[in-house]
């Protein structure tokens, strides 16, 4: 009489299980979860670059400000959108992260545009403005968490490099 069980072995069984989680479900889960972090972190720097955006209003000429005609200064409105920036993502002067920065490596600003007349015009990325805006790109490098993080130095590479495009109205009476 034989007392071998049809379905198996038990010690079988669990290796099996134990494969299935390590090999399956945790990169899975790992794969999701690191996503959602990069989501957040490019959310947060959207939100960084979009105040720095309509804190360019300061930047506007107030002389034609009751007037149709809207201009600002493009070399004040750098100026205000790089400090604003600097402080939103804890930045220093070089634009690379002081400590509590979400930017593992020096934040480059790609571009700045301002539209002020000639509207409805198309920004660099598409996006169609029809009302006064500012349009900037950055590329921000950060670090990754989890298993992306070890690819990446199999990779010989630190940072994954967020290039984020943000436009945003500026609020003018007209």
């Amino acid at each position: 009489m034989d007392i071998r069980s049809e379905k198996g072995s038990a010690a079988a069984n669990v290796v099996i299980a134990a494969a299935m989680v390590v090999f399956v479900l945790l990169p899975v889960f790992s794969a999701v979860m690191e996503k959602q972090i990069l989501n957040e972190k490019a959310r947060v720097i959207r939100d960084a670059a979009d105040m720095a955006n309509i804190g360019t209003y300061n930047a506007l000429k107030t002389e034609n400000l009751g007037r149709v005609l809207v201009d600002a200064d493009r070399r004040k409105a750098l100026d205000i959108f790089r400090e604003l920036l600097r402080a939103n993502l804890r930045l220093d002067g070089e634009l690379c992260p002081e400590e509590g920065s979400i930017a593992e490596g020096p934040v480059v600003i790609q571009s700045l545009e301002m539209y002020m007349d000639g509207l409805p015009a198309e920004c660099p990325d598409g996006t169609v403005i029809d009302r006064p805006a500012v349009h900037s790109r950055l590329r921000v490098p950060v670090k990754p968490s989890l298993y992306r993080g070890s690819i990446l130095k199999l990779l010989g590479r630190e940072y994954i490099e967020l290039e984020l495009h943000v436009d945003s109205e500026i609020p003018v009476n007209n």
